[in-house]
């Protein structure tokens, strides 16, 4: 029994900091094979262009049912997959570390718990 995966909003920032955008995972995905775990988002070619998680270079399907996959390699060091749909949405497998690093609001929420000093972890105390 697979249960449902949980709906996370995602807030995804470009380099300006009025640039910014909300992408909704509609499942995830591990893969113990390649040591990967990614949120799969379905949106508009437009909205991916917007968010600022795809790299420039990478050239998106024109066709339904045509995809690319892009491994892991210095130019981009997560696991990405793009696929047209046949409604002309696109699917985004995204590594969740790429998304992660892209996410104002998370960085700034581990920032502040990191530095508070009031948490036994931060101190160095023992669990």
């Amino acid at each position: 029994m697979n249960p449902k995966p949980r709906r996370i909003a995602v807030h995804v920032s470009q380099s300006s900091p009025q640039a910014s955008h909300t992408l909704i995972p509609v499942s995830q995905w591990k893969s113990a094979a390649i040591g990967v775990t990614a949120y799969v988002f379905e949106e508009s070619e437009a909205t991916l262009r917007q968010c600022g998680l795809i790299p420039d270079w990478i050239n998106y399907p024109h066709r339904p049912g045509g995809g690319i996959a892009v491994p892991a390699h210095h130019h981009f060091p997560n696991y990405l997959k793009l696929l047209r749909l046949g409604s002309g949405r696109m699917r985004l497998v995204i590594d969740v570390r790429a998304v992660l690093r892209k996410d104002a609001h998370f960085q700034r929420f581990l920032g502040g718990l990191t530095n508070d000093t009031n948490l036994s972890l931060v101190k160095g105390e023992s669990a």
